[in-house]
């Protein structure tokens, strides 16, 4: 009998329970008084997003990982004249660490529910990552949860394309009919994940664009807690 499965998003998702690293790093830049608007910090946020990939190695933990991105945004800042300050790599420190203590506390009661469902239910964490997705969750020891991790940079596909959740249901060897997919981003999580068959859970946080129609979402929750309503 085929297994039921769940299909966990990683960024957004597991790390932060609903709030996209687009809106994460700007609560943590008010946090930190940094004197920028949201329109300049998002400039920096796209620039940072769009070239961090190359610069992740298959090692890096989380920790580094989140460095390399802030870096490229305060450089970002810097260039072009919007942030202003006298220690730059103070300022970038200072993110990271107040983002990766936020992320070490949410992944914390992440792995509680996890492992509630590791006894019914294959899991699996299909992400738009960097190459050393596997890294992070040994980093926080949740690798072993999951019985198929699906990194976008190692599969050469990334999320809207239904192809990556094709991908994660052959490695569970399960098939859509038993599977539930559970993200916070509505057209990269929900969408694809529901034309290939998955029922949907959507993570309805905190980003900066909301979907003008969501019936491709079979659930929604706003926290990775009200899982147990459904499931």
């Amino acid at each position: 009998m085929t297994k039921k499965a769940l299909l966990f998003d990683f960024g957004g998702t597991i790390d932060t329970d609903g709030v996209h690293w687009s809106e994460k790093f700007w609560e943590v830049y008010q946090k930190q008084n940094i004197p920028i608007s949201k329109q300049d910090y998002e400039k920096a946020y796209v620039f940072a997003e769009n070239n961090v990939a190359g610069q992740v190695k298959p090692g890096d933990s989380f920790n580094v990982t989140l460095e390399k991105q802030l870096r490229l945004q305060i450089e970002y800042l810097k260039i072009f004249g919007i942030l202003k300050v006298s220690n730059y790599e103070e300022v970038i420190i200072g993110l990271k660490d107040v983002c990766y203590k936020d992320v070490c506390n949410t992944i914390g009661s992440a792995k509680k529910i996890l492992q509630g469902y590791k006894t019914k239910y294959a899991l699996g964490v299909v992400s738009n990552f960097y190459g050393n997705l596997e890294t992070v969750l040994k980093e926080y020891k949740i690798n072993d949860l999951f019985s198929a991790i699906i990194d976008s940079e190692k599969v050469g596909c990334k999320k809207p394309d239904p192809e990556i959740f094709i991908y994660a249901l052959t490695e569970l060897k399960t098939d859509p009919l038993n599977t539930i997919v559970i993200g916070d981003s509505y057209d990269r999580d929900i969408q694809p994940a529901k034309k290939v068959g998955c029922s949907t859970v959507w993570l309805d946080g905190k980003s900066w664009k909301r979907p003008s129609d969501t019936h491709d979402a079979d659930y929604t929750i706003n926290s990775l807690s009200d899982l147990s309503k459904i499931i």
